[in-house]
């Protein structure tokens, strides 16, 4: 059986960066190979154009071009509360 040291302390030869190196070159190098930060960024950008999608399809124009509230209209109706009825009949604390 053979036991191999490795000296983690010693320097690691920096691979000095190459000036020729375009950037045509630099996207190809980064589209080989299974990379996390790759794979979060096409996820990224897929969401981000499926949103913008979902935005202008929906919430861009309203439905009615002729159809127009006034904000204190839209509020009234989005938070007033509605009056509940009366309740008929025996409740159930009489009983």
């Amino acid at each position: 059986m053979t036991t191999t040291l490795v000296n983690k302390n010693t320097p690691r030869k920096a691979r000095p960066p190459n000036p020729k190196r375009g950037i045509r070159t630099r996207i190809v190098a980064w589209a080989q190979g299974p990379t996390l930060a790759r794979d979060i960024t096409v996820v990224l950008a897929i969401k981000i154009a499926l949103l913008m999608a979902l935005k202008y399809a929906f919430f861009n124009h309203p439905q009615a071009e002729h159809m127009s509230m006034s904000p204190a209209a839209v509020a009234q109706a989005l938070f007033a509360v509605p009056a509940s009825p009366p309740s008929r009949g025996a409740q159930h604390a009489q009983h």
